[in-house]
């Protein structure tokens, strides 16, 4: 997939059937807007192409406003990927595109790929103060022949509200992991890189590998949770705990994660953290023995899990 981070940039994609939205999360109706967009440029057999932003709107107009992400740029990137898109804009989030006016928008996306189609979801907003929307850029774009194909939202399983990243957002901060998994199409993750921790695990038989808590990116709340680790293209059972680990004292809120039957030195490696199941909140013990008994209970639970769900 070629990716560039303006309109100027862009070669090789005229006539391209483009999808349109902010996509935070890439979750399966951010996936459905792609997929329509790969039918579509496979009747015409014409390139793909997915434009975006590298952030919300309220990450420049008001930053503490802004909603928790779901996905960094990277992993943002590796979804639109892996769902067959040959080609993406990242737009940067800045003053100056939200100044730009909805003709201008619409515009720069005339002049630099003249799309065949261009498909959006059908709450797509666009231009300064979010004044363009679906209807608006079916009528600008008919003036050139190309047809915008607005979808309409897919709807959460057994229920008639449709799946929006605010909702896997407050699913995530509950720790509803498997609810959340089932709307994104793949288990929530984090990344990041590898860090010293206080090698404590290792006194205690549960090695650990640690990171710092992202900034900007949703969070599960404290706990223990079935994970996967992936590093170098492979994903390891694992077992993780986020939290300040009340048991001891002067501790800080980090994420440790404990790779079962895996022991290699991860040290400044960037992972992944695939989250699966949450098995229980944050606990204080009354001493090591306590919280090393419920940690082999939380490795038996661990183990149950992964036996009947392969990691793919």
């Amino acid at each position: 997939m070629e990716i560039f981070h303006s309109f100027q940039e862009i070669t090789g994609f005229t006539g391209a059937v483009v999808a349109l939205g902010t996509f935070d999360g890439i979750h399966k109706g951010h996936q459905m807007v792609m997929k329509t967009a790969i039918k579509r440029a496979a009747a015409g057999g014409v390139k793909t192409m997915v434009v975006t932003f590298t952030a919300h709107p309220m990450s420049v107009l008001c930053p503490e406003k802004e909603p928790l992400r779901l996905a960094t740029i990277g992993q943002k990137a590796e979804y639109i990927e892996a769902v067959g898109i040959d080609g993406l804009v990242l737009l940067p989030m800045s003053e100056t595109l939200l100044r730009e006016s909805p003709e201008e928008f619409c515009q720069n996306l005339v002049t630099h790929i003249h799309p065949s189609v261009i498909v959006v979801g059908s709450n797509f907003t666009y231009g300064a103060k979010a004044a363009g929307n679906t209807d608006t850029m079916k009528e600008y774009m008919a003036q050139y022949d190309i047809p915008v194909e607005a979808l309409t939202l897919l709807e959460r399983p057994g229920g008639t509200t449709p799946i929006s990243s605010t909702v896997i957002r407050r699913l995530i901060q509950m720790g509803h992991m498997e609810t959340a998994e089932n709307l994104l199409g793949r288990p929530f993750a984090l990344t990041g890189v590898v860090v010293p921790g206080d090698h404590r695990g290792r006194t205690i038989g549960f090695a650990t590998a640690n990171m710092m808590i992202p900034v900007n990116m949703a969070i599960p709340p404290d706990g223990v949770y079935v994970t996967e680790l992936w590093w170098d293209g492979e994903g390891h059972p694992a077992m993780t705990n986020i939290g300040d680990n009340p048991t001891f004292e002067n501790q800080y809120r980090r994420i440790e994660t404990h790779v079962l039957d895996w022991d290699k030195d991860l040290y400044g490696k960037h992972v992944s953290l695939r989250f699966r199941k949450r098995l229980r909140g944050e606990e204080v013990f009354a001493g090591a023995d306590d919280l090393i008994a419920q940690m082999k209970e939380d490795e038996k639970a661990t183990r149950q899990f992964f036996a009947v769900d392969e990691i793919e």
